[in-house]
């Protein structure tokens, strides 16, 4: 089951949410666990525009690996609170954290981070 903040097919940026369960276990139950989901990631906002560009509000982002069609897929395009920001952004808003140490994990989409 899953649901997705863009309405348009192809449209950009969006929220998309997915949940892995069994197709014979209760519907109700199952959009109840998706719907939660989607409110603890709709809880968090993990970046912003300020005055230099994208700025990571904490330490963590958590987001989508995407296509960049700009970068003729040699670089992601990543969304991050249903904005799309290209892969220079984001590293420009890296930057703050200049000699600190990080911990790239990827994960399913269907898994929550």
């Amino acid at each position: 089951m899953s649901a997705t903040g863009c309405c348009v097919p192809g449209a950009p940026g969006g929220y998309e949410f997915q949940i892995v369960g069994d197709p014979r276990e209760d519907l109700f139950s199952l959009c109840g666990r998706l719907v939660e989901k989607m409110r603890r990631a709709l809880a968090v906002t993990h970046v912003r525009r300020g005055r230099l560009g994208l700025e990571i509000i904490e330490v963590t982002v958590r987001g989508r690996i995407g296509w960049d069609d700009a970068a003729e897929g040699r670089l992601p395009l990543v969304t991050i609170d249903g904005q799309e920001f290209s892969w220079d952004e984001l590293g420009h808003a890296l930057m703050c954290f200049e000699g600190w140490q990080f911990k790239l994990e990827v994960a399913d989409r269907s898994d929550e981070v």
